[in-house]
C-alpha cells in the first residue's frame, strides 16, 4: 500500500492552496514513492533503527482492544479498525499512482528523520 510522509502531503496541499488559479473542489492523490508491504516496512525499520522489527498479524478483536486501551474513543477505534480491514481486503486507491501523485520522501528517510532524529 502507499506510504506517504506527512510533509509530502503538506507540500501538495500548500501548493494547491497557494495556486491563485485554483478554485472550487479538487481531489489530489498522494501515494508516496513506492507501495510497501508490512513485511517491507518491518525490514526498513529494522535497518534504520538497527534492531529487529517484525510484522505480526493480530486479530481484529485484539486490535480494537489495543486502540481502546490506548485511549481511543470507541467510535474512532471502530472506524480505524474498519479502515484497517479495508486495507487488508483488496484495497485499491481511488486514484491510481501517476507521476503527479508520487511523492519524494521514502519511508526510510521519514523513519530516519522522525524516529532516529527524535
Amino acid at each position: 500500500m502507499p506510504w506517504v510522509a506527512p510533509r509530502d502531503i503538506a507540500e501538495v496541499a500548500a501548493g494547491l492552496l497557494l495556486n491563485r488559479d485554483w478554485s472550487g473542489r479538487t481531489v489530489r492523490a498522494v501515494h508516496g514513492p513506492v507501495d510497501l508491504s508490512w513485511s517491507r516496512v518491518a525490514e526498513i525499520l529494522s535497518s534504520v533503527l538497527r534492531r529487529e522489527i517484525r510484522a505480526e498479524r493480530i486479530g481484529d478483536d485484539e486490535l480494537l482492544a489495543g486502540y481502546l486501551q490506548a485511549g481511543m474513543p470507541r467510535g474512532l477505534a471502530e472506524a480505524v479498525l474498519a479502515m484497517s480491514t479495508g486495507l487488508r481486503e483488496g484495497f485499491t486507491p481511488e486514484r491510481p499512482r501517476t507521476v503527479a501523485s508520487t511523492t519524494e520522501t521514502t519511508f526510510a528517510a521519514w523513519a530516519q528523520d522522525e524516529l532516529v532524529g527524535a
